[in-house]
């Protein structure tokens, strides 16, 4: 009877704990616990705006893929005389326009260079190739279809009161020293082009495209500058083997092409002088190196004018006497 009673009281007793557990059974949800996970979310990628350094030598890149020509004399000749001539432009100034022109050339100034038609072929002409080198350049980036014509109207004529001015080796070149240890160049970053407000990629081209300007200095006052150890970047851009036989002290070398590959090299806070043989290539280089933010010449005449040494100007001047003769008009 006893243990009956006892049996009876234990189970009683686990009844109610039963009972008294489970208020916390719901108190905590019950059954299986849910878990809410947070919501996933994608990264986000900044893309960070292209800046107008960057907009332009990405043009320029496209350009040098295939950059302005050079026509000789005889060539633009035939093209007239088969009535298949270029759009023809004179960048001399007005005056020497009309003392006697390429036929059915037009005469604007440099800084009229966007008002070109794009549907035409163009050629430009100066007096010596040098001032319309810059100009096709320019052309170029612009997307234009442009040609220089080699050695400008002093190719052309050989009167010296329509030429008016051109290369006479007899009085124009130099005998200035030469080495011909290699240059490696600096460490530089590169410039920050600030010339437009506008985002818009055509807008901040022609901007850049509007900062250019012939600009030189002569053989014998790159030479002085040298000789008072000023601070500069001298681009030479003719071959490796004619760089090597003699060039300008200090000058690092790479061709036309190369130019953006080696922009490193150039300090941006110092002035530029870029030479080739005649002056032709260094003026399209100066050019572009305006664009991206350079002061940027062209050394007037190139190695021509730096040295009277075959050896050194790989005989690559122009000659007065190759002048064509070819008939102007007014």
């Amino acid at each position: 009877m006893r243990l009956k009673l006892w049996i009876t009281l234990g189970s009683i007793v686990i009844l109610l704990a039963s009972l008294l557990s489970m208020p916390v059974l719901t108190a905590c949800g019950g059954g299986e616990e849910t878990t809410t996970q947070p919501t996933a979310t994608s990264p986000t990628t900044t893309v960070a705006e292209k800046s107008e350094f960057d907009i332009v030598k990405a043009v320029i890149a496209d350009y040098l893929t295939s950059p302005a020509s050079n026509m000789k004399a005889s060539d633009l000749h035939m093209a007239i005389a088969e009535g298949d001539a270029p759009y023809i432009v004179s960048l001399r100034s007005a005056a020497d326009y009309a003392k006697g022109h390429i036929p059915g050339a037009v005469n604007i100034a440099f800084g009229e260079l966007t008002t070109l038609p794009k549907d035409e072929e163009i050629l430009v002409y100066c007096y010596t190739g040098q001032s319309a080198s810059f100009a096709a350049a320019v052309l170029g980036v612009l997307n234009y279809d442009v040609t220089n014509l080699l050695h400008g109207m002093s190719s052309w004529s050989d009167d010296p009161d329509v030429y008016v001015s051109r290369f006479d080796p007899a009085t124009g070149q130099g005998n200035f020293a030469v080495e011909t240890t290699a240059n490696s160049g600096g460490s530089y970053a590169m410039p920050v082009l600030n010339n437009t407000a506008s985002n818009d990629e055509a807008e901040i081209v022609l901007a850049a495209a509007k900062t250019v300007s012939p600009k030189y200095i002569t053989a014998a006052d790159l030479n002085m500058k040298i000789a008072e150890s000023e601070d500069m970047t001298i681009i030479d851009l003719r071959a490796a083997e004619n760089y090597a036989a003699g060039h300008i002290k200090g000058a690092i070398n790479f061709g036309l092409t190369a130019l953006l590959d080696n922009l490193g090299k150039i300090n941006p806070d110092a002035p530029v002088y870029v030479y080739c043989y005649t002056g032709h290539t260094a003026a399209q280089a100066a050019a572009l190196l305006q664009m991206l933010g350079y002061d940027a010449y062209s050394v007037k005449f190139g190695m021509c004018g730096w040295s009277s040494d075959p050896d050194i100007n790989a005989g690559k001047c122009f000659d007065p006497a190759s002048a064509a003769g070819y008939a102007t008009e007014k």
